[in-house]
């Protein structure tokens, strides 16, 4: 026996049904939406960087995934973000690879100076076996790298290399590790830089960043180690008018992402982020390196910046005692060093 509601019950029904059956009109929500947590705001040179991966992830997907980029570390600190992928709570992440590791120890060994000869010489270890490893265990860690095997290419791996050398900042011109002599040398409180600074002949000087400008007028410090760009920025060529580039050591920057995250796409999707990290790579390249050319120009023009760019050797050479002790201390594994500098 139907009941008094039966017949509004299937009338209901059918119309879902039709409903159903209609086709979609008008734009759709993407299936799927991933958070991109990024430490730059979204007025900073390289935010289009970040806006064309993200917008190139959509159009290759066919609008299956959206990328919502969560600035100014909206989704917490660099580090806690390194968890928070790592966890599965953010899909992705994109800075400076040094962050990664408390994942991976060994990538502490990019930030020691003088460990590299040159750009080409840091793109080639991006794209080698043992670079390769260290990813892995990343990736035993749940952060894996979109297109890893991009790096391979010279071209890829050198686009995501940042262009702003670390040189010597300093208010007379030096040009070898024996014009460190009695140099007063201002650092920031680690271990590694002070160590190796002092091995290269100098006087360390522990001094907070915002210290750096009167310091340097008042004769506290002879120089410090940096960029153009960010001494440019901070109108410490007023008083130290020489840059050395002696290539300190160089940064990777790179987009990851959630191994739980990744492993939830489909082929085609993962095909469609590796692409677009590609691609990216272009971008990310033009932009740094243009906001590089205009530091420079803007540092010699109005503070008559010379930049000074010395034979590297005698520096590597200066460094190698210090590289061996921090292995025999165990803050470097052992024959690492002698492994990436054996690259070509």
């Amino acid at each position: 026996m139907f009941s008094r509601f039966a017949p509004k019950a299937l009338a209901l029904a059918a119309c879902m049904a039709a409903f159903t059956m209609l086709p979609a009109t008008g734009s759709t929500a993407a299936e799927r939406t991933l958070s991109l947590g990024a430490n730059n705001n979204e007025n900073d040179f390289i935010a289009d960087g970040f806006r064309f991966f993200a917008k190139r992830v959509g159009e290759l997907t066919n609008g299956d995934l959206k990328v919502d980029i969560f600035w100014s570390s909206q989704l917490g600190g660099a580090r806690e973000m390194v968890q928070g992928v790592a966890a599965g709570s953010i899909d992705m992440q994109m800075d400076v690879i040094e962050l990664l590791v408390t994942l991976e120890p060994r990538i502490g060994v990019l930030s020691l100076p003088l460990v590299f000869r040159d750009r080409d010489h840091f793109a080639a270890f991006l794209g080698s076996d043992l670079f390769g490893s260290m990813l892995d265990t990343l990736e035993s860690k749940g952060v894996m790298f979109p297109d890893r095997e991009g790096l391979k290419d010279p071209e890829v791996a050198k686009n995501w290399v940042r262009p702003y050398d670390r040189g010597l900042v300093s208010t007379k011109p030096v040009f070898t590790p024996g014009d460190l002599e009695g140099f007063k040398l201002r650092m920031y409180e680690s271990e590694i830089p002070i160590k190796s600074w002092e091995a290269l002949g100098a006087s360390v000087q522990v001094v907070p960043w915002p210290d750096v400008y009167t310091s340097l007028a008042t004769g506290v410090v002879d120089g410090l180690t940096g960029t153009v760009t960010d001494n440019y920025e901070m109108k410490h060529f007023e008083n130290a008018p020489y840059w050395t580039n002696i290539h300190e050591y160089f940064q990777m920057m790179h987009p990851w992402m959630s191994k739980i995250t990744w492993d939830g796409l489909t082929a085609d999707q993962q095909k469609a982020i590796n692409q677009a990290a590609r691609e990216a790579s272009n971008e990310f390249a033009r932009l740094m390196r243009e906001a590089n050319e205009k530091s420079v120009a803007k540092a010699q023009s109005e503070y008559g910046v010379s930049l000074i760019i010395p034979p590297i050797g005698p520096w590597i050479e200066k460094m190698k005692p210090a590289h061996a002790d921090f292995e025999a201390r165990g803050l470097v594994e052992k024959g690492l060093v002698e492994k990436i500098q054996a690259i070509q």
